[in-house]
Order: C-alpha cells, then structure tokens, then sequence
C-alpha cells in the first residue's frame, strides 16, 4: 500500500549506504513532475521559492509528527494545529465513478496550486493516522537511511525500509562488527 505522504516525506532522500550524501528530491523538477503525476496533483512547475519553502516546512512537520508516533508518543497540540491549518487549504469533495465495472471513490479538488498539494498531503497523512495502525508507520533502522515506511508484515516486526537494500547491508556490518570482535579477543 502506498501513501501520498510517505511517498512526500521520503523526498528528503539519503544514501542507505553510508556515503552521508543527501538530496533534497522537492528541489528536482524531475522528481517532483513524477510526484505529482503519480499523485494525481496539479501545480504550477517549477514550484516558486515560497511554495517550496511551504513544502520544506510541512515535511518537517510531518516528520516530527511521525517521529512521535514512532516513539509511542502523543502528537503535540501545536504540530495537530499546524496540520489542521495545511489541512484547510484543500478545498476538494468526494467524486463516485463507474470504472470497469466496479464503483470507485475518488477525492476531486476544485482548484490545482500547490496550496491543494499541501493540504491533500496532510490529508493523507491524517487518514493515515486515523484509519490504519499507527503502529505500523515506521522509520528505517538503518541510521543512514532513515526512510519512512509502512510496515505491511503480518506481525509488525519489519525493521528495515527494504529487506535486501537496508535490511541486508544492516545484517552484514553486525556479521562483520562480531567477526572483528572475535578476530580481537
């Protein structure tokens, strides 16, 4: 299952590696066309210097919100008004359709800017909150990745964004780290 506001907050891109390299994905007009596209979301492109800095804001927003749900900690009242003023520029409604047969609900914004892309972001990430197990949002073990993800698994216990990316690089530094160890003792 994807989330758009997952998929927002992982812009803030790092190498899973270890190299320390970072890359602000919202700054790439590549990236952020795809996004949008993936997203069903209209705005002006290249995003202006204001809009940009609105998006850079609600993305640390949402990952102090994600943050403190990872902790087991309650959201803050200051970081839920802020979500609620990004969650007031969304002016959309709710559209049934007839899509092969089959009935679909889908969220129609009466007006595209980057105003509506901000609040349907925070308005996935609110439904998120709401309707699915918070338990389950989880950031990357890996230090270096820090990406965030949902954990699908059937136990809640997956640790790592991705199995053989990170989940693999983490299991064979631990297997190296003890090698060292027992190469000292």
């Amino acid at each position: 299952m994807e989330w758009l506001c997952v998929d927002f907050l992982n812009s803030d891109w790092r190498d899973w590696r270890g190299s320390g390299r970072r890359e602000n994905r919202l700054e790439k007009a590549e990236w952020m066309e795809a996004f949008l596209h993936k997203w069903n979301l209209t705005a002006p492109q290249p995003a202006p210097q204001s809009e940009l800095a609105s998006l850079l804001s609600l993305r640390h927003l949402l990952r102090q919100m994600v943050e403190a749900v990872v902790e087991g900690k309650a959201i803050s009242v200051k970081d839920l008004d802020a979500l609620n003023q990004v969650l007031a520029l969304s002016p959309s409604h709710l559209r049934l359709s007839l899509a092969e047969q089959d009935y679909r609900l889908e969220q129609v914004s009466a007006s595209g800017g980057w105003d509506n892309v901000m609040g349907r972001i925070a308005e996935s990430f609110a439904d998120l909150l709401v309707h699915q197990d918070r338990r389950r949002l989880k950031i990357c073990d890996n230090r270096d990745c820090q990406w965030v993800f949902f954990d699908e698994s059937r136990n809640r216990v997956r640790r790592w964004c991705d199995d053989k990316a990170c989940g693999n690089l983490m299991k064979v530094r631990r297997f190296r780290e003890r090698q060292k160890e027992k190469g000292e003792a």
